[in-house]
């Protein structure tokens, strides 16, 4: 695979990117440290900002903390919304956002029941970093770090927080055994054209228990037949791509999290978001050809 770099960007003024997502024409765009999501065009022009701290005459929302990690596109009942979640590493954050993107209208919910399964399913600290609704799933990432040795998906149902106590929880290990160096995952997206789970990722040194260690390097994972692997118990890595090996852009700095704005077959093009140890966000425009 090659991957070819069409568009790099420094973000002024939005601290810590860490996720994105592309719906109808729009990047919606989230930070570590932002109090808003800010929504610009393919070519990243800013359209507006969504506040996250909610209507102070309603008295709604509280401001959010940092740690926003998650963000994924989703189809419920026909209907669209960008979820947002915290990653859990982290205490008090028991809300996560959904956000109409007819008009932008926000709402939270509680997943502090379905947070409480999780660790008890076999995860000793959480960190999720990545989601993804990959058809009738939603996909989560626990990323690795000292007291968990792999990655692991997280499945479950795209409506789980209506039903935090009874939605399906499956883990399933990603397999990065054939590569060097504790990889981290950090953003995950999915193609339904080619399906194929694309995933960003790090390695760093001196991990913490949260995961937010210095950046050495950052990668695009791809896995083929991404659907039909979510049965096994075991996700196999059909490749990593070593972002800072194809442009210099990318030497220094943490990718965060990864969309696809358009595909077609043997064709992706993509836009990513990464910070680097300052806090500064960058973003990348690609296109991945196979």
């Amino acid at each position: 695979m090659k991957l070819d770099l069409l568009d790099f960007k420094e973000l002024e003024s939005f601290p810590s990117g860490s996720g994105i997502e592309f719906f109808n024409g729009k990047i919606y765009l989230i930070g570590d440290d932002a109090t808003d999501i800010l929504v610009t065009n393919k070519r990243w022009k800013k359209q507006n900002e969504i506040k996250l701290s909610g209507n102070p005459e309603k008295n709604s929302f509280e401001k959010p903390k940092a740690d926003l990690e998650a963000v994924a596109m989703l189809e419920l009942e026909k209907e669209n919304y960008l979820m947002v979640m915290y990653s859990g590493a982290k205490e008090p954050q028991k809300k996560g956002i959904l956000v109409d993107v007819k008009n932008d209208v926000i709402n939270e919910f509680d997943y502090s029941i379905f947070y409480d399964r999780l660790k008890s399913s076999g995860i000793s600290d959480l960190n999720i970093e990545g989601a993804v609704q990959v058809h009738e799933f939603l996909i989560f990432c626990n990323r690795v770090n000292k007291t968990n040795p792999v990655n692991q998906l997280i499945i479950t149902e795209p409506d789980f927080f209506r039903r935090p106590a009874e939605a399906k929880i499956d883990l399933l290990d990603v397999d990065l055994s054939a590569y060097d160096g504790t990889i981290a995952i950090s953003g995950l997206t999915y193609s339904y054209e080619n399906d194929q789970l694309l995933f960003t990722t790090s390695m760093e040194d001196g991990l913490k228990e949260d995961a937010n260690g210095i950046a050495a390097k950052s990668y695009l994972g791809i896995v083929e037949n991404g659907y039909r692997k979510i049965w096994r118990h075991k996700m196999k890595v059909n490749e990593l791509i070593d972002l800072p090996a194809t442009h210099k852009e990318f030497k220094g700095r943490k990718v965060e999290s990864v969309c696809i704005q358009s595909e077609k077959t043997r064709s992706i093009k993509l836009h990513m978001i990464g910070d680097n140890d300052k806090g500064e966000s960058f973003l990348y425009k690609v296109r991945l050809r196979f």
